[in-house]
């Protein structure tokens, strides 16, 4: 996504405000495709702050993830926000990003009178995905030893007896064993 920002760069303290739309492609994550069915949508502030070009951005949208618990495909909400501070590069050299000594801060670079916020807004959305996707915060997950999906009702093997690890069965003895030793 390209913003053109020939009528703000050469003036500090000037600003524009763009709307943002970006499309995702499924990506692989945790061994399971996540999908982004519908364009992520918001805004965008661009300001010159002098010496660059500070873009704070926002954005919402949904991504189609698959329940670590219980395997159900759901949509997730997402709504990012964040700044990325751009620097006119001079020439051809290497445009890509690299940490700014004097703020600390991660600083991109541009070209010319348009800047490229594609790789940071796909950056940023893709931070904000779950780690450990989850449809709800109750979600019960499948049973251990039938498979059935514990959020639609218990399973028809909910009333057999819980097969025991044998390297813990020892453990279940000492439950039932008074302690001689004390």
């Amino acid at each position: 996504m390209l913003i053109n920002v020939a009528d703000i760069k050469l003036e500090a303290g000037s600003h524009k405000q763009v709307d943002l739309s970006v499309s995702l492609e499924p990506i692989e994550m945790g061994g399971q495709e996540v999908q982004f069915d519908q364009p992520f949508t918001g805004s965008a502030e661009v300001w010159n702050v002098g010496d660059r070009l500070l873009v704070k951005a926002r954005l919402s949208g949904e991504a189609e993830m698959i329940c670590s618990r219980c395997l159900t495909q759901y949509p997730e909400q997402l709504s990012i926000s964040f700044e990325e501070e751009f620097i006119e590069s001079a020439g051809e050299e290497d445009l890509e990003e690299q940490d700014d000594e004097e703020s600390g801060r991660t600083v991109s670079f541009y070209q010319g009178n348009e800047i490229d916020l594609t790789e940071p807004l796909r950056e940023n959305i893709l931070l904000a995905l779950p780690m450990k996707p989850l449809c709800s915060s109750d979600c019960e997950g499948l049973c251990p030893t039938c498979g059935a999906n514990l959020n639609e009702g218990p399973c028809e093997c909910s009333g057999e007896t819980k097969v025991v690890d044998p390297r813990l069965a020892v453990l279940k003895d000492l439950l039932r064993k008074p302690d001689s030793n004390s």
